[in-house]
């Protein structure tokens, strides 16, 4: 558990991708700040695994089995976890994403994973604010996009389709239902390993790669992205809607665009 200590002002949360990586990890900070978590997916063992993990925290976690890609499903996991009131508290970190060129990814596969996700997301955030706007209640939310979700990454174009589409439609929501008393944002992780990115992370051309691109010179640690997260759930957010957090250690900067060793060696424009 990380150390950072902020007033979270939901006692009931729902996280999507609960069953492993950040939404895993969300779901078990939230139980040991003593609220109660329904943490949703389509694997109940791995949803299963949460629960058990978050034993002899101060809170409670419950498992909600969801596809989060059809929209009656998602409606039956609200109506089971809204017996006792609305859920105030919102984490979407459910998606899929498969790497690979655009020339090979099929229509299908690109259709699926715009689906997973900026339509999964819309399926969620939607059911969630319709209690909450017709009660008067106020709530927040928060969808997990990516640290390059608006630049056009090659390799993950069509998974870089869908996190652009979800940063718009956070901000138009944002406008949407700020009124009402609604705030939602997004979050963007770098290189964050977990257990289905591991692999890739530690082999040794994506690591040189992302040692060549990360500012920081590192893979971002859990509770890096995780405290960003309880940030925008947080008291201390509270002004602030419709906006995306790019936690990525500094991997979407800009390099240096001339050498620093030529600078060094005296390289400029310089008129003589």
């Amino acid at each position: 558990m990380g150390d950072l200590c902020i007033e979270i002002p939901h006692d009931k949360l729902l996280v999507t991708g609960g069953g492993s990586g950040i939404g895993r990890a969300v779901a078990l900070r939230l139980a040991g700040y003593g609220k109660t978590v329904y943490v949703v997916g389509r694997r109940q063992g791995a949803l299963d695994e949460t629960v058990s993990m978050a034993s002899g925290l101060d809170g409670k976690v419950f498992a909600q089995q969801g596809d989060a890609t059809d929209a009656a499903s998602v409606d039956q996991v609200f109506r089971a976890v809204e017996t006792d009131g609305p859920v105030t508290g919102l984490v979407h970190a459910a998606a899929q994403v498969s790497l690979g060129p655009a020339m090979n990814i099929s229509p299908e596969e690109f259709r699926r994973t715009v689906d997973s996700t900026l339509c999964a997301a819309f399926n969620v955030l939607q059911r969630w604010a319709r209690p909450l706007v017709d009660s008067g209640s106020s709530g927040a939310a928060v969808a997990l996009t990516s640290a390059t979700a608006t630049g056009g990454v090659p390799g993950i174009s069509h998974s870089s389709a869908g996190k652009a589409g979800l940063t718009s439609l956070a901000r138009a929501l944002g406008r949407e239902w700020g009124p009402s008393g609604l705030r939602v944002n997004c979050i963007g992780p770098g290189a964050f390993p977990i257990a289905k990115s591991e692999a890739m992370f530690s082999s040794d051309v994506v690591s040189k790669r992302m040692d060549e691109l990360i500012a920081l010179k590192r893979y971002g640690e859990m509770s890096e992205i995780v405290d960003p997260i309880l940030f925008l759930l947080s008291a201390g957010s509270t002004y602030i809607t419709g906006q995306s957090l790019v936690v990525d250690g500094g991997q979407t900067l800009l390099p240096w665009l001339i050498p620093l060793e030529a600078l060094e060696a005296g390289l400029n424009n310089q008129y003589r």
